[in-house]
Order: C-alpha cells, then structure tokens, then sequence
C-alpha cells in the first residue's frame, strides 16, 4: 500500500517485464498476496492483510470410453472401466482479501477496488486490436507458494463500512483467478 491508502500506482513498477515475457515480484517488503496486471505492469492490488486461507484447484479431465464399458459383453472379453486422458488444465485459484481504510483520514478502498475491477474488465473496448478486446492477463504472487500466469475468472466485492459521507471504508474481495499462459479474445463468427 502506498502513502495515500490506494495499492499502487502507474508510476510504480512493482512488476517488471521479464525477457521472455513473465514477471517477477519486485517489492522487497513482507510478501503480501500480490496480483497485477502482465499487459500494463504499473496496474496492480497489493493485499493489505494475507487472506487467512488459499484455495488452489485443478482438474484434471477425463472421459468415458463408450466401447469398453459395455454392460452385455461376457466379462472375458470385457476391458472394465475405461477412461480417456482429454487434454490438460490449468490450476484454478480462489482468495478473499480484506481491505480496510476506515482508520485513514479521508480513507477509501474505492481506488483499490476500481483497479481489481480494472484488471477484471476488458482493457480498451472498440479497440480494433484484439490484445484489447479482452481483460488483463495477470500475475499472482504470494511469497514462494504461489507465483502462476492467469486471468481473473470472477470478483466479488462486498462493502461492509462506510464513513459518515457514504464513502466506502471497508470491503471484502473474493478473487477467483484461472491459470493461462496464452491469452486471446474469441474471434466473432461471421
């Protein structure tokens, strides 16, 4: 966080372009869960307290092999269950942060929120580039638990303080992020 209670600014690169095209966390403080966009490093959320758990998920998809699980044929000749590897997938990965202003004069987490939502919406609608016909593609980092290419699939915020003004004070953000390394927006059928 920085001075002005906001998480981060454009003229502060806490993630650098690495040759190659990663990222790396350059923040030499405490390791906070940290997630920031891969296409504009200046636009990131810094957590302001580490979420109390972590949920990381993958599926791995397989399907049915309708030939082999036949009911009628005689059980030498049957194979038993038989299942097909479809095709691999990337890890899912799902936090709720805390975001808490309401002892900073003149706090809000309004800015923080507004860039979560920055990184979850698409970048430059009507931009005839198609690297701006979608959402940011991001990095989340969390010490060395978690370092992974991905894209936010989901965000959830939920006010729970206001000032005396109206002005947001407190909010609880549940992120769900997907696993990518390549980023596309889909192609309209003609």
């Amino acid at each position: 966080m920085s001075d002005d209670g906001s998480a981060g600014g454009s003229n502060d690169p806490m993630f650098k372009r690495i040759e190659g095209g990663g990222t790396a966390y350059d923040h030499p403080v405490d390791g906070k869960v940290l997630i920031g966009s891969m296409d504009e490093p200046g636009i990131y959320v810094e957590a302001q307290y580490n979420p109390k758990e972590l949920e990381i998920a993958k599926t791995v998809p397989w399907s049915k092999v309708n030939e082999a699980n036949k009911s009628n044929q005689k059980a030498e000749q049957s194979q038993g269950i038989h299942l097909e590897f479809t095709g691999a997938e990337g890890r899912s990965l799902s936090l709720e942060l805390l975001f808490d202003q309401a002892e900073v004069k003149g706090g809000s987490v309004a800015p923080i929120i507004e860039k979560l939502e920055k990184l979850a919406s698409v970048r430059k609608p009507g931009n005839p580039k198609e690297e701006f016909k979608r959402p940011h593609r991001c990095m989340v980092v969390w010490g060395k638990v978690v370092s992974m290419s991905c894209v936010i699939d989901s965000l959830s915020v939920k006010y729970t303080m206001f000032s005396p003004s109206g002005v947001p004070v407190r909010a609880t953000a549940v992120v769900k992020l997907k696993e990518a390394d390549v980023v596309s927006a889909a192609k309209k059928k003609k």
